[in-house]
This record gives structure tokens, sequence and C-alpha cells, in this order.
């Protein structure tokens, strides 16, 4: 009776890890499709950019590499970015001790003021950019807020979400997971 439950134990092992391996491989795909992020195709770089934080201090792209980058454009009076913040924080103390890096950046035209406010209020701690000028909007070509990006460790843009998210749904998380771990 033993060696069958052994048997039958063993056969369930196998069939889950020939299940994952098929998963993993074209995951990615699957991935970027269910959480409706747009793949971007080609050798396309992230812009670089450098802004001041919400302490003065300037932040560069460029400090980022070598790790993946989630980079959120958002406004404070923009209610579809407000809907999807608590998720991004949420996502942000999941992957903070790992190769990843959530950005955000925030286009109010009014600067810090508001954006201090909002952040204090609702006590995210995420890094926060500030780019009152819209500037790396253009450089983005971001036509609506809110749009995230995906970017890989070399500093390629790999994947841009339009509209709202809930970033701490399972496939987020195993998506970023596989790009850590590539």
């Amino acid at each position: 009776m033993g060696g069958k439950v052994f048997l039958r134990c063993l056969s369930v092992i196998l069939i889950l890890l020939v299940s994952l391996s098929f998963t993993a491989e074209g995951g990615e795909e699957d991935l970027f499709s269910k959480i409706r992020i747009n793949p971007i195709k080609g050798d396309k770089k992230a812009p670089d950019f450098s802004l001041r934080d919400l302490n003065g201090k300037k932040v560069g792209i460029k400090q980022f590499k070598g790790k993946i980058i989630f980079l959120n454009f958002w406004a404070t009076w923009c209610g579809p970015c407000k809907e999807e913040m608590p998720t991004l924080e949420v996502l942000h103390q999941q992957f903070k001790e790992k190769n990843f890096i959530l950005l955000t950046i925030s286009v109010d035209y009014e600067g810090i003021k508001p954006v201090q406010e909002f952040i204090n209020k609702h006590q995210y701690t995420f890094p926060i950019l500030l780019d009152p000028k819209c500037e790396t909007l253009d450089l983005f070509e971001v036509k609506g807020i809110p749009t995230t990006f995906l970017i890989d460790k070399k500093g390629k843009m790999i994947g841009k979400a339009i509209g709202p998210r809930d970033w701490k749904s399972p496939e987020v998380a195993s998506l970023l997971n596989l790009l850590i771990e590539k």
C-alpha cells in the first residue's frame, strides 16, 4: 500500500514540474496579456531623465540600471491614478528588497505641495519624482495617465500599460519574479 501512495505522489509531483516548465517558457507573454500590458518590441531604450524627488534629491533613471524598473506616470487630480495607488504601495512593499525599483512620476502642474499632501495623507512610501512641466511625458510619448512602463535590467522598455491596474495581482507578482530572475 505504501508503494502505491509513493508512486501516486511521485507522479503528481512530476506532472506539476512538467506543467510549471511549460508555464515558464512563453509565460512572460501570457502574463503580459493577462495583465493587459502591451509588449514593446525591439531594442527601444528608456529615455534618459533626471528629476527631483519629494526631498529635493535629483534622481536619474540610469542609476537603476541592472534592476527591473516599474515606472508609473500619475497626478493627484487623476481619479484612475488615485484608484491604483494602494496597489502600487503593495507592489513596492512586496518587491523593494529585490532587484526591482518602483518609481512614480507626478505630473501635477502645481508642483510639490499637492503631491506631498496627498502622499502624507495616504502614507505611501514608494519613490515619487516631480515633473510639473510634464517633460517626461513627451520623452516617453505618454498620451494619458496613468501610464506604466516596465523596463528591463539593461534599460530597455519591454512593456506599457495605459490606464489603471490592480498591481497587487498574482499575475503581476509572477511576471516581476520572472523578469527579476532573468
